[in-house]
């Protein structure tokens, strides 16, 4: 999936980020945008923005070169946006595409319309979303006045990262969904870590830095996902959902702790801008001994088959599938830690697909946990039994492979229905790391 930004969402502003899902704006919309049509200038808001402008600069740690516009927009202008974007980010069938890949790894039922779940989570949320292109800050109508200034926090703190990195040409040059999501992280926990020190400072009178409050983390995303309060948010599947949060509190525990550790307080771009979800969920394999992730490459498949869509999960939506399908939160962490890289491709012939899955690990031993995670959440989906590498149930079946690539361990899955065969799986390359 490619794009810039998402638009961010609810009372925290939190938005849609959500993994291989995210809702991503390739570009924002045209000067000639039928959703940008109906916007409105609001002199109370430019005022609001000029006051905070400093503030927010002193607590995100980045220099304000300019101020950004500010402009009202109603709920239907925001519809007509998501909508403008959704359409262009995922043209034709990409999205149905999608959704097959997701709906193969059993991770959102086949009767879900995920154009419509991701529009109606964004209207449920959102508040408000600076778009890059035009330097503009939306904020909707309905925006409660007691939200707007930390709404106004975060989003200028997007607008200040846009001065001083480009975050079109950022986005737009990452192709992978998990590092896409990293990224994501970087830009949105920036944000989220400069907008909790302004909250603590309005409520305390006190002035500190991100780093010197309390930890947040991605464990605490349920607290974000109240059903009374985001009904549409609590019953997302979790892979739309927990995704979509990790990138703010995934992102704010990194930025606290990359500024724990560098008194200059850098960016979380540049050098620091991570690389995986994994960076994220163990910060030391970037902010101490980098750990990047082996990059992967399937190759076209033979014998009449075509690629429908191909992607990658990366550590935290592995972590998603296994907590799914095993319903163990800790042995889901634990099957997928280790990760090195994976790739995964959605193949079709006729009315014939198969899902072929490689996955790149750290040890032997890393590799053999993932192995019988697999088979243990195959048993749990399919039933059936499993004989040597074959597993078989009535619905489904796969082959599960130990490989060595370029000295790495390699696991190689191919799921398909009992009627199916696919002989000869499309071949992997890997880029080794330097020193391995």
């Amino acid at each position: 999936m490619g794009g810039v930004r998402t638009v961010r969402m609810s009372r925290m502003t939190v938005g849609l980020g959500v993994g291989v899902l995210t809702l991503v704006l390739a570009t924002a919309c045209g000067r000639d945008s039928k959703g940008q049509e109906a916007v409105r200038t609001d002199a109370a808001l430019e005022r609001k923005v000029e006051e905070l402008l400093p503030t927010v600069g002193e607590f995100a740690h980045l220099e304000a070169l300019s101020t950004p516009a500010v402009r009202r927009s109603s709920a239907a202008t925001l519809e007509a946006y998501l909508l403008e974007r959704l359409d262009a980010e995922f043209p034709e069938d990409t999205l149905e595409r999608l959704t097959a890949a997701y709906q193969a790894f059993g991770l959102i039922p086949d009767t879900l319309d995920l154009r419509r779940l991701l529009v109606d989570l964004l209207l449920e949320q959102a508040i408000g979303y600076y778009d890059p292109q035009r330097d503009i800050l939306f904020v909707r109508d309905e925006a409660p006045e007691l939200m707007l200034d930390a709404l106004l926090v975060h989003e200028l703190v997007h607008a200040l990262q846009d001065q001083h990195v480009d975050l079109d040409s950022l986005m737009h040059a990452i192709s992978e969904n998990d590092r896409r999501t990293a990224a994501q992280a970087a830009m949105e926990g920036h944000a989220t870590a400069a907008m909790m020190a302004w909250q603590f400072a309005q409520m305390t009178g006190s002035s500190l830095s991100a780093e010197q409050l309390p930890e947040v983390g991605p464990e605490m995303a349920a607290a974000l996902s109240d059903p009374s309060q985001f009904p549409r948010l609590a019953a997302a599947p979790t892979i739309v959902r927990d995704p979509m949060l990790f990138v703010y509190l995934g992102g704010a525990r990194l930025v606290q702790r990359l500024w724990r550790l560098h008194a200059d307080r850098p960016l979380p771009f540049g050098a620091w801008l991570p690389e995986s979800t994994e960076q994220l969920l163990h910060t030391e394999r970037l902010l101490e001994e980098r750990d990047s992730p082996t990059p992967m490459r399937l190759a076209e498949p033979g014998g009449g088959w075509q690629v429908s869509y191909t992607s990658d999960l990366g550590e935290l939506e592995i972590g998603i599938y296994f907590e799914e399908h095993l319903g163990d939160r800790v042995l889901a962490a634990r099957a997928a830690a280790g990760w090195d890289g994976d790739a995964y491709a959605l193949l079709v012939r006729g009315d014939d697909a198969a899902l072929v899955w490689y996955s790149a690990w750290d040890s032997l031993a890393d590799a053999d946990e993932f192995v019988d995670a697999y088979r243990t959440a195959f048993m749990a989906r399919f039933g059936g039994e499993a004989v040597g590498e074959e597993l078989a149930a009535p619905q489904r079946r796969a082959r599960v492979e130990r490989l060595t690539v370029t000295g790495i361990p390699v696991v190689r899955v191919v799921e398909t229905t009992p009627a199916v065969t696919l002989e000869n799986p499309p071949g992997l390359s890997l880029v080794p790391k330097s020193g391995r």
